[in-house]
């Protein structure tokens, strides 16, 4: 008897759950250089995640993330699209080697977006 694999939703938001996990633990280790930059490294893994999972759920690969957001924000699943705004360009700025000040700032809003995101989370797994 062969097993029926799970719906795709369960394995995307599972595989999201575990970035944020492992977002926590490094936001928990303390306040060096080498834990600030694990932590800018998770959030964009955690990022990256939260938009697959929104092209799913919304059923578009070529939506901008914005668009998925305010997409996401009509079905709510989340809300503050400016929050969002700010997420997507500090999630850009990471991705472009930021100066030590920048990274410290963003460092500084990853406790923020983390809730941001289990909340999301939590609203997409009420979807399936």
């Amino acid at each position: 008897m062969s097993k029926v694999p799970p719906p795709q939703e369960k394995i995307l938001l599972t595989h999201l759950d575990w970035n944020l996990q492992r977002l926590d633990e490094v936001l928990q280790q303390g306040n060096t250089e080498y834990f600030k930059s694990a932590a800018l490294q998770r959030f964009g893994h955690a990022y990256t995640m939260v938009i697959k999972c929104l092209h799913h759920f919304i059923k578009t690969e070529n939506q901008a993330d914005v668009e998925c957001m305010a997409l996401a924000i009509k079905n709510d699943w989340t809300e503050n699209l400016s929050l969002w705004e700010e997420m997507i360009v500090d999630f850009k700025q990471i991705n472009n080697k930021p100066s030590e000040q920048e990274a410290e700032a963003i460092y500084h809003k990853l406790s923020r977006y983390q809730q941001t995101f289990k909340s999301l989370l939590a609203r997409l797994h009420k979807t399936c």
